[in-house]
């Protein structure tokens, strides 16, 4: 098992956010006086368009942050809608604090509105997401169960003198030991990994039929969480123009009404996922709150040899 997961869980998560998410690559950026305004970002509003419910989101303080003219212009265009005063030009660039606005649904209100729905655009939307959880719980499960077979072991041990035999020494001999442990009985893990390729084989089958029938592009609700980066350029994403959320603040989804790309979702959907239990085991890794487990029961078991 490597210490860090390998690439398969986080190639997952890069495409599922680059098709519904933060949708705009990663590119060099020279601010152009011409397209670019330096703006004083400082948090945004997420506003419930059927329960008029606002989350408010702090945005972690930097000098600027630069905007395309063109998401400048879909900002003026959200402050409208919710009829709200925009700015002057010479205030956003006197650096008058600025707030970003959307409008979307809650979680509790895309529950009925958008969740249940059953037309082809929006449940293509739907099952991605659904897929995308599924290879997040994955490894999440995944590490759960090695876990818990790491603590059962260590429960049935009575007495300290019990390790002597492993000369657990050092870092290394503390990680083939634990490894040893968890490898000892991995059928936890393939069931788990079972439960998971039976589960994205029926949503891979569906999205196929759906897509098959589906624009090249589309209108639908995909979910956005409060708690993920954002360009404010509409091209590109760059240093100069992401914003992140301050720490510390709980997120929420909202879904945001947006352009689906059948192309994108294909992309996401033909990405490799974790096929094998040799794969999935390199994805949980190697992770030092299990050292820490086996300390603390050699310390409980020392205190109740006193």
């Amino acid at each position: 098992m490597a210490n860090e997961p390998s690439r398969i869980t986080d190639n997952l998560l890069n495409v599922f956010n680059y098709c519904f998410v933060e949708t705009v690559p990663y590119a060099f950026f020279k601010p152009n006086p011409e397209r670019d305004i330096p703006v004083k970002l400082v948090g945004k509003e997420y506003h419930c368009s059927s329960c008029g419910k606002v989350s408010v989101v702090k945005y972690k303080e930097r000098p600027l942050t630069y905007y395309s003219k063109g998401k400048l212009a879909q900002e003026r265009r959200i402050y409208d809608k919710l009829g709200k005063d925009f700015p002057v030009m010479g205030e956003i660039l006197d650096g008058k604090p600025f707030t970003n606005e959307a409008i979307g649904l809650c979680r509790a209100c895309a529950q009925n509105e958008v969740l249940r729905a059953e037309n082809p655009e929006q449940l293509t939307v739907n099952l991605s997401e659904q897929l995308h959880r599924a290879d997040e719980l994955l490894v999440a499960k995944a590490r759960a169960a090695m876990e818990k077979s790491l603590t059962d072991w260590l429960a049935k041990v009575e007495k300290p003198e019990d390790f002597l035999q492993y000369n657990l020494t050092d870092f290394n001999a503390l990680r083939d030991f634990i490894c040893a442990v968890m490898l000892e009985d991995t059928s936890p893990e393939a069931e788990i990994l079972r439960a998971y390729r039976e589960e994205i084989g029926a949503i891979e089958t569906r999205l196929q039929q759906l897509l098959e029938a589906l624009p090249e592009e589309w209108k639908a609700y995909a979910a956005r969480s409060t708690a993920v980066f954002e360009s404010m350029n509409d091209k590109m994403y760059h240093e100069y123009t992401v914003v992140f959320p301050a720490p510390g603040q709980l997120p929420e989804d909202y879904y945001i009404y947006r352009t689906i790309e059948k192309k994108r979702v294909l992309m996401f959907l033909e990405q490799p996922r974790i096929e094998t239990l040799e794969e999935l085991l390199m994805e949980v890794g190697f992770h030092g709150e299990w050292i820490d487990l086996v300390t603390n029961r050699l310390e409980s078991l020392a205190q109740e040899k006193e």
